[in-house]
């Protein structure tokens, strides 16, 4: 097998001098294993640019098992002569005795990886797949052994989008672009034109030499046209865009896009605002929405523990809670563990909000904060009533008139992508908690699910009355 010329053009940009991190992410199905094991032969070849004389080259893979496919491609291609294998349950290897050179294999748990020395080359198979904190100590490993003297190291990270939890490090890596000594090349599909094929084509430029894999994408086009959660699947794997299951979020990534796309209007007349008040030591948060479909929203964070341990107890990518705190969408109530509703009320009032709705929950301390400056309405927690909120934020956000404001959007898309919702047996739908201690930041979401109703029924215009003669 060759390189395709999508792949020659990763190759040759990963190689250039100027660069010291190369990343590579498409569809599943398009030769990433092979293109990685590629590298790895390469990087275990005399004479080859990427061979170094007593080096010891890396592989790294969320599991042995995981880092198995790209090993096996490897010896394949090196052959037995001149290597010795080694290939156990617990390791894997490939050495070439007479230039004492070794390929190192290693899972994506760093606990073994803070002494990257002596590695011409890095390769990082499926970060997406690098679960939790010892996913991201990995890749921060990683990261800071570049640039030691004496110890050049080139990294290329190989992988598909779709794998990684919502915050993980990876989707943040490919979003930044090339920049400075990292070059960044990304197949992603357009969510608009999903079931093209001229569109699966051009993100699966393996279509091009395999007939099986051609006929493959179709049947699972044809599938994912009437199931919404083949859909979600067919988007995450087949075109690169990561996509939970349309019966499990609050809103699609389609729908999100659309209002972020829309024009924001101006902050006219007076809004409804959904508070919800988190239990403990969760985030509290209040979102506003304006009869025009303008959208604006805060939350309050306990100042103890701080931000960054926050961050680490709720295994986020370091700097998530900080950059929102820098929008000033996410205020800290500083030396408290428990923050008092007053703080949040005091920024939600700055809005003069025309009514607020809130559940039952923490009612009395809502209305204690408030002084009775604002009309509060509680929302009785039913599935009922629940489901007609959502319902009515998924119109505004599908068809509008939804539109975020600029600096709430961080904090609003951190909120949605850990808000998870939850179906009964008569079609009903209400939030689920996905996690436990309070570390699913869906508080934000819960309140535009408030506000949203609220605006729904405000939207209504009343009946006319009828005179009869």
């Amino acid at each position: 097998m060759t390189l395709r010329p999508f792949q020659q053009r990763f190759v040759r940009a990963a190689l250039d001098s100027r660069t010291d991190t190369a990343v590579l992410s498409l569809p599943r199905g398009n030769g990433k294993s092979w293109l990685a094991a590629h590298l790895v032969a390469r990087a275990m070849t005399p004479g080859d640019l990427l061979f170094q004389r007593g080096g010891e080259p890396l592989l790294v893979a969320s599991s042995l098992d995981q880092a198995r496919i790209v090993y096996r491609f490897a010896r394949a291609a090196l052959g037995d002569d001149g290597y010795r294998y080694l290939d156990s349950g617990t390791r894997l290897a490939i050495t070439h005795p007479s230039t004492a050179t070794r390929l190192r294999v290693l899972s994506s748990d760093a606990k073994r990886a803070m002494g990257i020395v002596g590695c011409p080359l890095l390769i990082a198979d499926e970060p997406g797949a690098w679960v939790g904190a010892g996913g991201e100590l990995m890749h921060d490993a990683i990261q800071t052994a570049q640039g030691k003297p004496g110890s050049p190291l080139r990294v290329v990270y190989i992988g598909t989008l779709a794998p990684a939890a919502p915050g993980h490090w990876w989707p943040r890596l490919v979003g930044e672009g090339s920049t400075g000594s990292t070059y960044v090349q990304v197949l992603q599909g357009d969510i608009e034109k999903w079931d093209r094929w001229p569109e699966i084509r051009r993100c699966n430029p393996l279509t091009a030499v395999s007939p099986e894999f051609r006929a493959k994408l179709r049947e699972e086009r044809d599938k994912a046209r009437r199931d919404s959660r083949l859909r979600a699947r067919f988007l995450s794997y087949r075109l690169n865009v990561p996509t939970a299951d349309e019966a499990t979020v609050l809103l699609t990534v389609a729908d999100w896009r659309r209002v972020t796309a829309r024009p924001v209007p101006a902050p006219e007349g007076r809004p409804v605002v959904g508070v919800d008040l988190g239990a403990g030591r969760a985030w509290s948060a209040a979102v506003a929405v304006w009869r025009s479909g303008r959208c604006e929203a805060v939350a309050l964070a306990p100042g103890e523990p701080n931000i960054a341990d926050q961050e680490r107890r709720d295994h986020v990518p370091r700097g998530t809670y900080a950059r929102l705190v820098e929008t000033r969408r996410l205020s800290v109530a500083a030396g408290v563990r428990v923050p008092a509703p007053a703080g949040l009320v005091e920024r939600v009032m700055a809005w003069r909000p025309a009514a607020i709705v809130c559940d039952r929950f923490r009612l009395s301390e809502l209305q204690d904060a408030a002084g009775g400056r604002v009309r509060i309405v509680p929302r009785v927690a039913r599935w009922s009533d629940a489901a007609k909120d959502i319902r009515a934020l998924r119109r505004a956000a599908a068809d509008g008139p939804l539109a975020v404001e600029r600096s709430s959007r961080p904090l609003i898309a951190a909120s949605l992508a850990a808000a998870l919702v939850a179906n009964d047996d008569q079609g009903n739908t209400r939030l689920a908690k996905r996690g436990t201690n309070n570390t699913a930041r869906d508080d934000v979401a819960a309140a535009m699910v408030l506000a949203a109703g609220a605006w729904s029924r405000r939207a209504v215009p009343r009946r006319a009355r009828i005179h009869v003669a």
